[in-house]
């Protein structure tokens, strides 16, 4: 699969992190800032305790400037719902736990009708616990006009529905269903 930019060169970078930590998913304190310079404005990392938990703990700020609205220390599933809320469950589930990495693409929806497609690549890290239980990676927001009129709060904005997903093999497989 032919990644856009930004997530191919994400994902070039995770490999070297995995290269260097001797083939094995990497921790999340190998992750550093100046390594990322070019898509870090659109680096997202989040910790992951269990299904109906994912809490961003970094968001960069080019995410935040065109949400308009910050996610970070909110478990985002105080805010999804039904079928939405399964299928993205399924999906951080999937690339923690396989471990493998995942790139989807989501139509999210403003308080003021305003839609934007939400591409978000992610791949699993070891936190300090030894568990894999981060989420790092970097999102991709077509349209770059703010989606809300003023700053406002995470239930202003609404997943949608999700367009598509695929998983990438780290050298663990893929998870079966897919």
């Amino acid at each position: 699969m032919l990644l856009p930019s930004p997530h191919a060169d994400f994902q070039n970078h995770y490999h070297r992190l995995m290269r260097d930590a001797g083939g094995v998913i990497p921790t999340r304190a190998s992750i550093r800032p100046h390594d990322l310079k070019p898509v870090l404005p659109w680096v997202v990392m989040a910790e992951r305790h269990g299904h109906g938990h994912l809490k961003p703990t970094l968001i960069g700020s080019a995410v935040d400037e065109v949400l308009q609205a910050s996610f970070t220390g909110v478990n985002l599933f105080d805010y999804l719902d039904g079928d939405v809320a399964s299928r993205l469950d399924t999906f951080y589930s999937n690339i923690t736990d396989q471990p493998c990495g995942g790139i989807m693409e989501r139509m999210l929806a403003s308080e003021n009708g305003l839609m934007r497609s939400y591409t978000s690549s992610l791949y699993p890290l070891v936190g300090s616990s030894g568990r894999m239980d981060r989420l790092v990676g970097v999102v991709s927001i077509a349209k770059t006009e703010p989606m809300l009129s003023g700053f406002g709060k995470p239930k202003d904005i609404q997943t949608i529905g999700v367009v598509s997903e695929t998983y990438f093999d780290l050298g663990f497989g893929v998870p079966e269903a897919v």
